[in-house]
């Protein structure tokens, strides 16, 4: 028996859009306290949101590896314990798609993209509100893009690391927790 790689990839896709779900609700927990906590609430909340992708996606892709490594041992099918950061490029579709269109916005060519922007990665809005508080992408900094490149190595770092570490089998458990080697 092979190990699914269509299945992976779609499964990758709907991962990205509970990433999208879990942010929307970071999103909605931080809009009333933002102006109670000031700036501590941007970090605390979008230290969640990054911390959502990178959970969610390093959870979906460890359960993937450890599958294909099976299936890699017992079966000599050939997917390498590399396929994960595929797997997170494809997840990563969203944050580069938009940022894409971030980028159009702000050279001009088409209307204001931002708000729409931010709500496609809600999970990094209180981070985004530091730096574009604004809703009109002719007043964000260029800087923005820096934030765009950090969501979408997010989503590829942390899915390819988790597959990895379930392809081969590694506890995290017992190496975090029981502090082994």
């Amino acid at each position: 028996m092979k190990y699914d790689r269509k299945r992976a990839v779609l499964f990758s896709l709907l991962k990205s859009l509970q990433v999208l779900f879990f942010g929307v609700f970071v999103l909605l927990f931080y809009l009333p306290v933002r102006n109670f906590l000031g700036a501590f609430a941007n970090i605390m909340f979008g230290f969640s949101g990054l911390m959502c992708v990178v959970c969610i996606m390093a959870d979906f892709a460890y359960k993937e590896g450890s599958t294909a490594g099976s299936k890699a041992k017992l079966h000599e099918d050939p997917v390498k314990e590399t396929y994960g950061f595929y797997l997170g490029a494809v997840s990563s579709v969203i944050p580069v798609a938009s940022a894409l269109l971030l980028l159009i916005s702000k050279l001009g060519l088409i209307g204001n993209f931002l708000p729409a922007y931010k709500i496609l990665n809600a999970g990094a809005f209180p981070i985004m509100d530091l730096f574009a508080h604004d809703i009109y992408v002719k007043n964000m900094p260029w800087g923005m893009f820096i934030l765009s490149a950090v969501l979408i190595v997010s989503h590829i770092v942390s899915t390819g690391v988790g597959f990895r570490l379930g392809y081969n089998k590694v506890d995290v458990k017992d190496k975090v927790v029981y502090k082994q080697k």
